[in-house]
């Protein structure tokens, strides 16, 4: 069968194809036709809703199903590239069951070419759920469920020396060494003060300055446990159903997957998830929530306040993230704004719980 998103533009993809991906994968159908549309706002990866027309419908059929390709944007193919992102992804949804399809779409289809760097996610369609906002922020009910699904990707794995087994997972023992290292990430910084300037506070600055120059210390202090991580997890990767349909909540995007600390996702979502006004408010109670989550699912060894001594360290990962991303992949006026919003709101997070202390 052909193989879209590497020798076809996906949004030209038929019937025949998806008859033959059908047959081989055991859904009973025939497809008549289909439309294909471009969806969300991805930065890294391009989107597709597909919509079918069946001339027989079997009981397993799906109405309609989405697909994930490379993106269109040079720069954003490099960076996939240089940072392995959509091996990183087709492996994450082969390689952990326990997750993949537990808090995440469930995957029909993966592909990937190691020579062209093309790849293919076909997955079932979350729709009607509704993507997170990380401008607007969210409540912290949806917070709540955010944090439910981090404790069971986190549980699933803790301390699972296996995840050192995966050369391609981040983190990992035979992993390569990060593509960009703490100079390089000090150096995007700088980068994105020369383009941000005019739109960054001095007291934000002074917080990613220190950080900055603390970047080499700061990336082997770590001492705490280590799962399987999302590594960007925040809202706009997240999709929102009703509470009562069978995934109120799923995460997608795992192109940064990796072997990680828990606390850093925890700390990256309720950072850049909840507004400069909400945080504050909310932070501890949630921290007491994810916490307590994640004791259901087994975890016992590990007390409230080694989790909120790792939250205050990681506070600054989403200000990496937020100006690392800013200067590596295709520059939009909504990504901007979404990346100086994230880099204010962990820049505030940082100073909320005199995580500075910790660099000196």
């Amino acid at each position: 069968m052909s193989r879209p998103g590497l020798d076809a533009d996906p949004l030209s993809l038929g019937a025949e194809w998806f008859n033959a991906l059908f047959e081989e994968i055991g859904i009973d159908a025939e497809v008549a036709s289909l439309t294909a549309k471009s969806i969300g706002t991805g930065q890294i990866g391009e989107n597709v809703r597909f919509v079918f027309d069946y001339a027989r419908k079997g009981a397993n059929a799906p109405a309609t199903l989405v697909g994930k390709f490379p993106s269109d944007s040079p720069e954003s193919l490099m960076t996939a590239k240089m940072l392995g992102h959509y091996e990183r992804e087709v492996k994450f949804y082969r390689t952990f069951p326990k997750v993949a399809g537990v808090i995440t779409p469930a995957a029909f289809y993966t592909d990937y070419d190691a020579d062209t760097n093309r790849f293919a996610l076909i997955m079932e369609d979350m729709a009607p759920s509704e993507q997170g906002d990380q401008l607007q922020g969210c409540s912290v009910a949806e917070a709540e469920r955010a944090l439910s699904a981090a404790a069971v990707l986190h549980a699933a794995h803790w301390n699972d020396p296996s995840l050192d087994n995966y050369a391609w997972l981040q983190g990992s023992e035979l992993a390569p060494p990060p593509a960009l290292g703490p100079e390089a990430v000090s150096g995007l910084w700088q980068g994105f003060k020369e383009r941000y300037g005019k739109r960054l506070e001095a007291a934000d600055i002074l917080v990613g300055d220190a950080y900055a120059a603390a970047l080499p210390a700061w990336s082997e202090g770590y001492d705490g446990p280590h799962a399987l991580t999302h590594n960007d997890f925040r809202l706009d990767n997240m999709l929102f159903g009703t509470e009562s349909a069978p995934k109120p909540l799923a995460v997608v995007d795992w192109q940064t997957v990796g072997k990680g600390a828990p606390a850093g996702d925890v700390a990256y979502f309720i950072g850049a998830g909840l507004t400069r006004e909400d945080r504050p408010r909310h932070e501890q109670a949630l921290l007491s929530y994810y916490h307590a989550r994640l004791t259901e699912e087994g975890i016992t060894d590990y007390s409230f306040d080694e989790l909120y001594r790792h939250y205050r360290w990681f506070s600054f990962y989403g200000m990496s993230v937020a100006f690392g991303a800013a200067m590596l992949v295709k520059q939009t006026e909504r990504g901007d704004e979404m990346f100086l919003t994230m880099l204010r709101r962990h820049a505030g997070q940082a100073r909320d719980n005199d995580a500075l202390a910790l660099l000196a």
